[in-house]
């Protein structure tokens, strides 16, 4: 019979995780993993579609809301005046972005 020697597995197991860790901080470092915050996914606030002639129309309040709109490549982004800093993508209620078509604009020549 020959004796075979037992392998210590402890250092490959600190090999494989420390490679996972390194792994996991390099990508953070350079953005490509990012972490989820709770307020991020919240719900801000809830929009309906008002159409002209109906009359819903005629009882708007006056006074605007404390939200802007601005197109940005195709899709509308949402901008809160309120709190500095928070926007984000207008989606409907299956969570599908909202398209806007904006004006090009003229290439200087």
């Amino acid at each position: 019979m020959s004796e075979q020697t037992e392998t210590n597995k402890l250092p490959y197991i600190l090999t494989a995780l420390g490679t996972l860790f390194l792994t996991m901080a390099v990508l953070h470092f350079y953005g490509y993993l990012n972490f989820a915050r709770e307020e991020e996914g919240l719900l801000v606030a809830e929009f309906s579609l008002v159409t002209i002639g109906s009359d819903e129309a005629g009882q708007l309040q006056a006074k605007a809301a404390n939200h802007t709109a601005e197109c940005v490549d195709g899709v509308m982004i949402l901008h809160d005046t309120r709190h500095n800093g928070l926007s984000g993508l207008l989606v409907d209620n299956r969570q599908r972005v909202v398209r806007c078509n904006a004006q090009s604009v003229p290439l200087a020549q």
